[in-house]
């Protein structure tokens, strides 16, 4: 009986950690770091670039989950290279995920127009907590979900750029969608497609986005908003429309072009708005190569 119930709780938890990472994912891949969506946006951006995310969800909940997210990218002309590790934990169980990516950005047309592809590759870690299982401490159920080998998989990006607009498109978790062998897995990501205009009003940068997203076994997801900057780029005010019907709020601070502050709040979904609390997260972006020019000056 013991083993059924440390079953049934860890499928439980399974399912919760994994599904409500993807159907409300870290906001911030919408515009500080799109990097989080689409390995072809690896080294975008010329230079070295740091990104470090934190995500507390329903917080009155006990065992609630967290989210943690560390990326780095390195941009060089045509090519851009990035390591990207991301952790899911709730209750006892725990999910990390390490991928290295490869982008090529082409440019086509003109010097404006670019075409960027991108592949990651990495390994996916299970493992649950032991010490704090209340129960035997020697059941193998509980020891054997530890011994589980790790997932090797892959995620697939192409976009097309200029200065007016990017169109992207990616394919996440290729081995589960190819099917290679039989899993466990229920909800994972499926797929991204994204529309961002770049625009100016007054001096004031406005970047409507739409994004629509797959998630398997539930419905697909639109996300509806924009980014509006200051003029002299340093405040930024964002907000999304997600079709599970939850919004986005976010602020952000730049200071020099150097690092990038981001505090953004996720409403819970309908479903559980009357017993969680939404969701909160602080990301920061920091230009390495800028920091480290100015204190060899």
């Amino acid at each position: 009986m013991f083993k059924g119930l440390i079953l049934s709780v860890v499928t439980l938890l399974f399912c919760s950690i994994n599904l409500s990472a993807q159907i409300n994912p870290m906001a911030a891949q919408y515009f500080q770091n799109t990097y989080l969506a689409n390995p072809a946006m690896a080294g975008l951006k010329q230079g070295i670039y740091l990104n470090l995310g934190y995500r507390n969800q329903w917080s009155n909940i006990q065992g609630s989950p967290r989210n943690l997210s560390v990326t780095g990218e390195y941009g060089s002309e045509k090519v851009g290279v990035g390591v990207n590790f991301y952790k899911d934990e709730a209750g006892l169980l725990s999910r990390s995920k390490i991928q290295a990516s490869y982008a090529y950005h082409l440019p086509v047309n003109n010097e404006d127009g670019k075409l960027h592809f991108g592949i990651s590759l990495g390994l996916q870690m299970n493992s649950l907590n032991t010490q704090d299982v209340v129960g035997s401490s020697n059941d193998l159920t509980a020891i054997r979900y530890n011994d589980q080998e790790n997932i090797l998989d892959g995620d697939f990006g192409m976009a097309y750029s200029d200065k007016k607009f990017r169109i992207e498109g990616a394919v996440n978790n290729l081995k589960n969608q190819l099917q290679i062998e039989d899993n466990q897995i229920t909800d994972y990501a499926t797929f991204m497609t994204a529309f961002t205009y770049m625009a100016q009003i007054s001096d004031w940068q406005v970047h409507p986005k739409l994004v629509y997203r797959g998630v398997k076994n539930f419905n697909d997801i639109l996300d509806m908003g924009l980014e509006l900057r200051t003029p002299d780029n340093q405040l930024g005010l964002m907000s999304m429309y997600h079709t599970n019907k939850s919004m986005s709020f976010g602020l952000s601070y730049q200071k020099l072009k150097q690092w990038q502050l981001l505090v953004l709040y996720n409403t819970p979904v309908q479903a559980l708005k009357s017993y969680a609390t939404g969701t909160f997260e602080i990301g920061i972006q920091v230009n390495a190569g800028s920091v480290l020019k100015k204190k060899k000056q």
